[in-house]
């Protein structure tokens, strides 16, 4: 099989400026910028097994760090609710963002059966999410009625001496 690219580069600083290739295939962007290296804008992967190998291991890494801070995030052991709850947000967030780009980005290069595991695993880890976000704000709401009752006085005991007055 043949491919045919066209590399143009600039005469005076040698850089390339023009790059013309007939492949299709999952495009990344390297974030990484070195002293001293090449610089790369784009790196297109054109074989599917070695594209499909990358995504799996990128959305396992994911789904595992996800697993682990649902695993191990206590709601006592944080200082404030407020706290909790951004930080459970925060996991939330990410967690409906690589849904998305699994469904959106990702599926084109998988298997379908791969697809419909991941995606319901992450709907369960976003269950726990949304339980987890849940249980902080009626922990919160708890919390603000309880200052609320002690702020005030209210005139509960007075009441309670009270019988048939037979």
């Amino acid at each position: 099989m043949r491919t045919n690219y066209y590399i143009n580069k600039d005469s005076k600083t040698g850089e390339i400026v023009y790059l013309e290739y007939n492949k299709k295939g999952y495009q990344v962007k390297p974030k990484v910028k070195q002293e001293d290296a090449i610089e790369v804008n784009k790196i297109v992967f054109v074989s599917p097994t070695l594209t499909e190998k990358l995504l799996k291991k990128k959305i396992n890494g994911k789904i595992s760090k996800l697993l682990l801070e649902l695993n191990t995030f206590y709601d006592e052991d944080e200082d404030s609710s407020s706290e909790g709850a951004m930080y459970v947000r925060n996991y939330l967030k990410e967690a409906e963002r690589l849904k998305l780009n699994i469904i959106n980005n990702y599926r084109q290069y998988l298997d379908g059966n791969y697809v419909g595991l991941t995606l319901k695993k992450l709907q369960v880890i976003i269950d726990g999410f949304h339980s987890r976000l849940g249980l902080l704000m009626e922990k919160k709401q708890k919390q603000l009625f309880m200052e609320m009752m002690n702020g005030q006085n209210y005139y509960f005991e007075e009441d309670t001496k009270r019988g048939k007055g037979r």
